[in-house]
C-alpha cells in the first residue's frame, strides 16, 4: 500500500465491503471532500493493494448508497453525505407521503425518546444534568411557537448528550429533522406553550431526580401529546 494514501488499507473481511468502508472513512475525514473526484481506479487499487474487480464492486456499493456519483469522462464524484439526511429531503418525504409518513416518524421518535430517558438516567454526569436547566430557561422564554419549536429541539439535544451514545444522537437527530424547520406546517403544534413548557420541565425534573419510572412516563406523555398535535396540524394543512 502507498503510505501517502489517505485511505486505510482494507482488513480481512469481505473485501469489497471493507474497501467501501475505507473510502467512506476517507470521505468523512475530509480526504475527499464533497465535490472532489476520487483517484482513478488504477491508482486507487494500487493505493489500497487490492484488485480492480473488488474495487469496482466497492465503488458500486458507494454509488448505490449515493455517496459517490460516476460521471463518464470525469471519474467518481464525491457527493455530500449530509444531503442524504438533510431536512429538505425529509420535508420532501413528508409532503409526498403525508401524515402517514409523519406518523411513522413519530413512532420512531417515541421509541427513541424512551431510550434516551433510560440512558440519561444511568449515564448522565453532574455536568450533563446541570446543562438541562439553562435549556429549560430557553423553553420558558420562548415567546412564539416557532421559537418554542426550536427550544424543544435544543432541550432534546442536551438530553441526548447526557446519554453519551453518539449513534443514538444521529438516529434521533434524523427523526427530529422532520419536525424542525417546518414552520409552515408543524409549528401550530407548539401554539400551546404552557403544555410544552410543563412537559419538558417534568421530564427534566425526573431525569435530574434519577427516577426512571417517572422519566419514562413523562417522556411518553409528552411525545405522544406533541405527536398528536403535529399530526393534527399536518392534516389540517393537507386539508387546506
Amino acid at each position: 500500500m502507498d503510505q501517502s494514501s489517505p485511505i486505510g488499507q482494507p482488513q480481512r473481511r469481505r473485501l469489497d465491503e471493507q474497501i467501501a468502508t475505507s473510502i467512506i472513512e476517507a470521505i468523512v475525514d475530509g480526504a475527499y471532500p464533497p465535490g472532489s473526484v476520487l483517484p482513478p481506479e488504477r491508482d486507487l487499487a494500487e493505493q489500497l493493494g487490492v484488485n480492480r474487480t473488488s474495487l469496482r464492486q466497492a465503488l458500486a456499493r458507494l454509488q448505490h448508497m449515493r455517496l459517490i456519483e460516476a460521471r463518464q469522462g470525469s471519474g467518481n464524484l464525491v457527493r455530500e453525505p449530509a444531503a442524504l439526511t438533510d431536512p429538505a429531503i425529509v420535508g420532501v418525504l413528508l409532503r409526498k407521503l403525508g401524515p402517514d409518513f409523519l406518523a411513522e416518524l413519530l413512532e420512531i421518535r417515541e421509541a427513541l425518546g424512551l431510550l434516551i430517558g433510560e440512558l440519561a438516567i444511568s449515564r448522565a454526569t453532574s455536568e450533563d444534568l446541570a446543562a438541562l436547566r439553562p435549556t429549560l430557561e430557553f423553553v420558558r422564554a420562548a415567546d412564539r411557537p416557532e421559537v418554542l419549536q426550536t427550544a424543544e429541539l435544543a432541550f432534546f439535544a442536551v438530553l441526548i448528550q447526557a446519554t453519551h451514545n453518539r449513534a443514538l444522537a444521529l438516529m434521533f437527530g434524523w427523526v427530529q429533522q422532520g419536525f424542525g424547520g417546518r414552520e409552515h406546517e408543524l409549528t401550530a403544534a407548539f401554539a400551546d406553550a404552557g403544555a410544552v413548557r410543563t412537559a419538558l420541565a417534568a421530564i427534566a425534573d425526573a431525569v435530574i431526580a434519577g427516577d426512571a419510572a417517572r422519566t419514562a412516563a413523562t417522556m411518553r406523555a409528552h411525545l405522544q401529546a406533541s405527536g398528536q398535535r403535529m399530526l393534527a396540524a399536518a392534516r389540517l394543512t393537507g386539508a387546506g
